[in-house]
């Protein structure tokens, strides 16, 4: 694919976009719009004869396009931002005709205010590099002679993107009750308000009446009588129904929509349930593509290879959730124990969960374990020589979703810092306070599923011959044997305590494991192993030693809370 000019686009918030979101049809909204304004750039460049894009590959899964684009040819900034503007705009007015429509009993005076939320919600950062600007930018030094035209437009649009220009939308009166910013959307927001004329209680009168009439036409599960949301937060409610979403897009770019009923079933906090957020990534896909370019390869032609065989795994990773076809029809029940929010190739976010239901069992940490057993063999299924990190939340019920994705990043973050290519398992509870534990997927299985208590029991020795009730083994020998060692400071200077307990409760071969995989190594067949503390050890060896004793007293407290009756769903 060659080119004498390539062309960058991203927008601007999708963190914040995706944050403020209390429940899951809010982040699957999020998710949605994110990847509908994307793909409307996509379409148009693909109407322009000289332009053809890059990255995204497939922009016909509306769920999950990254919101970076690449185009090779000059893609007009004009044409860009207006293709943008209005995806956005038939978004916000399909969701205000629809509530006008609906309820049209009430009189509406809010225009002025959704015009607002449709001009300035979102930052469009646009840039191009030609081959004339690549030269006189390696003439000058300014750019090293190695950069290609395509990483010289990409570099160009992280500079602009600090270059922050942005509209904020004033507002008065009470706010929002899911995130306390912006304003509550009812029809007659925009109304001249005094303080000596106007009425408090009618206004709340006015918007009590108002969600009322519309959680009663929507549905409790859509939208609760109790919510008062802003326009934004509305319109990612709204857009998850087929009712609206229908309206703007053909149904060939709906593949992944759900069907509203589906978003009933994941209530944590009514049904007090514990449930499993993940999110991932790809691990140092910018060294992978500059060794194939490296090599000789095409680096547009590179990227968007790689880039299509992410978006099709994204897009089949739902049909990958547990459980088990096999185990589905023996339960009778088809439905995943999940959902996939969104899968934008290399990176990812879901979550896993079951429906409270007398006929089946409740979700527990070990159904979600025994998932990630598996996922390094989901993962290569889109054929590309690279590993993924992850984070797994598995959090209480009464942790606000907002605060459980912060905690999936910060756990993802982790994952990555302490070496990737593995699994970083943190237990958030309602008070805020967190355990984790991080582990390399190649021993992930192999050491929890090898933990015995005093009694002899394993994992796998119970499911062969069940003791009763007891059906994992006891982790509170381990967990109490930290603990008072803890309490008595027996663990620093020193990682002889930490490695005999390991050996205890793990036995002599995984103690051996431990200590022969503290750092990156190769196996017996020249395979690369990445260490289980991390990549390298750390200059001073009284890092390494406290690294090694935090990893085993960490193992031990969120073993010991991943098989607790209070954090199972028992």
């Amino acid at each position: 694919m060659h080119t004498n000019c390539y062309t960058v686009i991203t927008f601007a918030p999708v963190q914040g976009f995706i944050e403020k979101s209390l429940k899951l049809r809010d982040l699957y909204g999020s998710s949605f719009i994110l990847s509908y304004l994307a793909c409307a750039i996509c379409y148009a460049a693909e109407k322009q004869d000289d332009c053809q894009v890059v990255s995204p590959a497939l922009i016909n899964v509306t769920q999950g396009t990254p919101n970076q684009i690449i185009i090779a040819g000059n893609f007009p900034e004009t044409i860009a931002e207006a293709a943008f503007n209005q995806a956005w705009k038939t978004v916000v007015e399909t969701c205000r005709r629809y509530i006008e429509q609906t309820l049209n009993t009430f009189t509406y005076t809010w225009q002025r205010e959704w015009n607002a939320w449709s001009n300035h919600a979102w930052e469009f950062f646009w840039t191009q590099s030609t081959e004339e600007e690549l030269s006189q930018a390696k003439a000058t030094g300014i750019t090293p002679e190695d950069v290609t035209l395509m990483t010289h437009a990409r570099r160009k649009l992280n500079q602009i993107k600090t270059q922050r220009n942005w509209t904020a939308i004033n507002w008065q009166g009470e706010s929002s009750t899911l995130s306390g910013t912006g304003a509550i959307a009812y029809p007659r927001m925009t109304d001249e308000t005094h303080p000596l004329h106007s009425s408090m209680a009618q206004q709340t009168q006015d918007i009590n009446q108002f969600y009322h009439q519309l959680s009663q036409t929507l549905g409790e599960s859509i939208l609760a009588p109790s919510e008062r949301l802003s326009i934004p937060e509305l319109i990612k409610r709204l857009i998850t129904l087929d009712a609206i979403a229908n309206q703007f897009i053909s149904e060939k770019d709906l593949p992944s929509i759900e069907i509203p009923q589906s978003f009933v079933d994941l209530n944590r906090f009514d049904h007090k349930l514990w449930a499993g957020y993940f999110q991932g990534d790809g691990d140092k896909i910018g060294e992978y593509l500059r060794q194939l370019k490296e090599q000789g390869e095409d680096e547009a032609d590179s990227l968007h290879t790689f880039s299509q065989g992410m978006m099709e795994w994204g897009k089949n990773l739902k049909y990958h959730l547990p459980p088990t076809q096999a185990e589905r029809v023996k339960r009778r029940n088809l439905d995943a124990d999940g959902r996939i929010i969104y899968a934008g190739g290399d990176d990812f976010l879901g979550v896993l969960y079951r429906s409270p239901d007398q006929q089946q069992p409740k979700l527990t940490p070990q159904d979600c374990l025994n998932w990630f057993y598996q996922f390094p063999q989901i993962w290569q299924q889109h054929k590309h020589p690279i590993t993924v990190s992850v984070g797994l939340v598995w959090a209480a019920p009464g942790v606000p979703q907002r605060d459980v994705l912060q905690h999936c990043r910060e756990a993802e973050k982790s994952a990555k810092s302490k070496g990737r290519d593995r699994l970083a398992i943190r237990i958030l509870f309602n008070s805020g306070n967190y355990l984790e534990w991080v582990c390399p997927w190649w021993c992930l299985q192999q050491f929890l599923e090898s933990y015995q208590d005093r009694e002899g029991d394993t994992l796998v020795s119970l499911k062969q011959k069940p003791k009763g009730n007891k059906k994992t083994p006891n982790w509170t020998h381990f967990y109490n044997d930290v603990a008072q060692l803890e309490s008595r400071h027996a663990f620093p200077g020193q990682t002889q305590i930490a490695l005999g307990l390991f050996e205890l409760y793990f036995n002599y071969q995984n103690r051996q494991c431990l200590e022969a995989h503290l750092w990156d190594t190769s196996d017996t067949d020249n395979q690369p192993r990445t260490g289980i503390l991390g990549n390298q050890p750390d200059a001073q060896e009284k890092q390494n030693i406290k690294a090694l004793n935090n990893w085993v007293i960490n193992l031990a407290k969120v073993g010991f809370h991943l098989s607790s009756p209070g954090t199972d769903n028992s």
